[in-house]
């Protein structure tokens, strides 16, 4: 799923999560992606900056919605996932036995995911997160290579725990 698919669908609390991360704790990241973002349709930055914070929440939300902000949805997504939930992120990789830099990093993914270690993986992300914001990570996950790894995509689309369809 693409990461402009993840944010058309996906639900008010992992949303609101990264927002207010992205406008509380990444300031110069949220100005530059919103600044970004006003480019692709051709407008100033100052037109979102005069809106009402729930309003420019809502236009960046529709924004990063949009197929020609895949690019910026898609790095906003990993940033967020690297720096807000890291701990998550090595919890994963190190239950299916994936190197990783320790803050969730992997230079070198494998080929297969072995079904066992993926299957607990999963189980220990969904008994220790909120499901969208597992779901999103499967996802962000899943799109890491370039065709993905089937063992993950049945997953993705068999297990009812997945919020992002």
């Amino acid at each position: 799923m693409k990461s402009y698919v993840i944010f058309e669908k996906l639900d008010e609390e992992t949303l609101n999560s990264f927002q207010d991360w992205l406008r509380n704790r990444e300031r110069v990241l949220y100005r530059t992606a919103m600044a970004e973002l006003a480019a692709l349709k051709k407008l100033r930055p100052v037109y979102v900056q005069q809106k009402t914070r729930e309003e420019q929440m809502e236009w960046m939300r529709k924004m990063l919605a949009w197929k020609s902000a895949e690019q910026i949805s898609d790095h906003l997504l990993q940033v967020w996932l690297v720096r807000q939930h890291t701990s998550m992120l090595v919890s994963f990789l190190d239950t299916l036995g994936i190197k990783h830099n320790g803050q969730g990093v992997v230079d070198v993914l494998p080929d297969k995911l072995d079904e066992e270690k993926l299957r607990a993986g999963v189980d220990k992300l969904f008994e220790k997160h909120p499901a969208g914001l597992v779901s999103l990570y499967l996802q962000m996950f899943q799109n890491q290579t370039a065709d993905g790894w089937p063992e993950l995509q049945r997953l993705l689309d068999t297990d009812p725990r997945v919020t992002l369809r």
